[in-house]
């Protein structure tokens, strides 16, 4: 059973254009509370009457400091960039799962090489470098589910700080979703996250994190 205020809150949290419209001010709290008062019964197993809520709204309201609560201001400490990248998706096989412990031996990397790979449920995922694409289909030798080519990469490297600290990869996704850049996959470590993309958005994700 949760207090008035922390179900309030919890509810708040979940809708985005909601607590966006609260922390820039222009929130009609008496019709928000109306809405959300069946809710905010449902968490407190209790009776609660829209004037409570709105108590509630305006108390959090003043906990806001932010213009967006959701949105972390991240200092990028250097960017790098690879490409041309492709992606090349194998079905999850024991054979192919043996084959993956030989590959650094197998295909040989430079330094500016670049290779990851990602093991889901159901399948194999390899992003490298058009120079060595064709060594790992060589290594493989299955046919691939799919393959992507012409992509690119950028790197974020951030202060080891970022990584114990929530909506850090929401607030970097949400600038390239705002340019509708489509992302191939997004990728994070300790100190960096890097997204991969179609290579013709490279510029502008160069301009977008620089800016």
């Amino acid at each position: 059973m949760l207090k008035i205020h922390d179900a309030v809150r919890e509810i708040l949290y979940d809708d985005e254009e909601a607590l966006y419209a609260l922390s820039h001010g222009y929130m009609n709290l008496s019709a928000y509370a109306k809405q959300i008062e069946r809710a905010v019964e449902q968490k407190t197993k209790k009776r609660v009457g829209a004037a409570g809520i709105v108590v509630a709204l305006s108390r959090i309201k003043k906990d806001i400091k932010k213009s967006d609560p959701l949105i972390q201001e991240i200092r990028i400490n250097n960017i790098t960039t690879k490409s041309p990248l492709s992606e090349i998706v194998f079905e999850k096989t024991p054979q192919l799962l043996a084959k993956l412990s030989a590959l650094y031996e197998k295909v040989k990397t430079g330094h500016d090489d670049f290779l990851a790979m990602t093991l889901s449920t159901s399948e194999i995922t390899v992003i490298c470098s058009d120079r060595i694409k064709e060594s790992i289909l060589k290594h493989f030798k299955e046919t691939p589910r799919m393959i992507e080519s012409r992509l690119a990469s950028i790197g974020l490297s951030l202060d080891p700080k970022y990584y114990r600290m929530p909506n850090i990869t929401f607030s970097l996704i949400r600038q390239i979703a705002r340019k509708r850049i489509i992302l191939a996959e997004t990728i994070t470590t300790y100190t960096e996250i890097i997204f991969v993309f179609h290579e013709k958005s490279l510029p502008e994700m160069i301009m977008l994190f620089r800016a």
